[in-house]
């Protein structure tokens, strides 16, 4: 079995245990580092970190803190775990998003590309929606100024991330994607989020994981790439710069075969799918290890049984 068929089971098993695990009984908790959303009912098998992060600071207490504390606490374990292999491998999101890509690649639509210059002036929105999650929260828990608009943005960022509208409408609850008319706030927040949901969507079909570097979750998940017990190494003497896990990488990561010094290339956007290791031409040039033991690793066997699927910068819609 190829490593991508291994995720792509990963990412199925995942998806049904997080958005259907609650007709079983499963709870795997609120401290999870995915899109587990709440939204989604009754059904689901657990919630994700950021929903109980922005309902802890809202409530503003002693023992509300102290309680952030433990699910931070849990949290961190599991990242330090797997780290962003997280998102390559079971958020729910993401595995839209892979199936989004299928589609596009089943219709021979080319996908886009966006220029390093344009990623570097993006970066700033993982940022703009994890100061939202972190920063609007506590002024519900402190509302000095303008109380009742505070009052009507709990959850902020939930209220702006398409997987609160996406993944209850799979499971067939369309009132995901209605407007919220309590007041002009939530009718602000609603309008923002199906907006953010449709650039999502649209984006999915036509590029790689879309919506991953714009992530927040992918953020808190980021800092924890030093200390993560697996991670993606390279042997800089073997790499030829064919740019071959440029191609392949949904994030589009180009450090990666531009690296000529350090063995570590866990760089802050991967998501750890593995698909550079899978399709490097060179035996040993790229490997994933796991407390420094070496798990998989890439060989010019495997590149050439794979090479025929590799996509091409020739297929490609670049932006400029």
């Amino acid at each position: 079995m190829t490593v991508t068929n291994l995720r792509w089971m990963a990412l199925i098993i995942s998806f049904l245990v997080l958005i259907l695990g609650g007709l079983i009984g499963l709870d795997l908790g609120g401290f999870l580092p995915v899109y587990a959303c709440p939204y989604v009912g009754q059904t689901r098998g657990g919630v994700c970190f950021l929903f109980r992060l922005q309902f802890i600071l809202g409530v503003g207490s002693w023992e509300a803190f102290k309680a952030l504390g433990e699910h931070l606490l849990y949290f961190s374990i599991l990242v330090v775990l797997i780290g962003r292999a997280w998102c390559g491998w079971i958020c729910p999101f993401g595995f839209l998003q892979d199936v989004l890509d299928l589609i596009r690649r089943k219709l021979h639509i080319g996908y886009i590309r966006f220029p390093e210059r344009l990623r570097a002036n993006l970066r700033c929105i993982k940022w703009i929606f994890f100061f939202i999650a972190l920063l609007i929260p506590l002024w519900v828990a402190y509302p000095l100024l303008a109380p009742s608009v505070a009052g009507d943005l709990r959850q902020p960022f939930c209220q702006l991330c398409p997987g609160k509208y996406i993944l209850p409408l799979i499971i067939g609850n369309p009132d995901s994607v209605a407007v919220d008319f309590k007041s002009a706030t939530t009718i602000t927040m609603t309008i923002l989020g199906l907006t953010f949901s449709t650039i999502a969507i649209i984006g999915a079909l036509l590029k790689r994981r879309f919506w991953c570097p714009y992530c927040p979750m992918g953020l808190l998940l980021s800092w924890y790439k030093k200390i993560s017990f697996i991670k993606l190494k390279k042997d800089c003497q073997k790499c030829t710069m064919c740019e071959v896990c440029y191609n392949v990488c949904p994030v589009e990561i180009q450090q990666v075969f531009k690296e000529r010094e350090n063995e570590d290339v866990t760089f802050t956007d991967c998501t750890l799918c593995l698909r550079c290791v899978e399709y490097c031409p060179e035996d040993g040039a790229l490997r994933a290890t796991f407390l420094g033991k070496t798990i998989y690793k890439s060989t010019s066997k495997g590149f050439f049984s794979r090479q025929h699927i590799i996509p091409g910068v020739t297929d490609d819609q670049v932006i400029r």
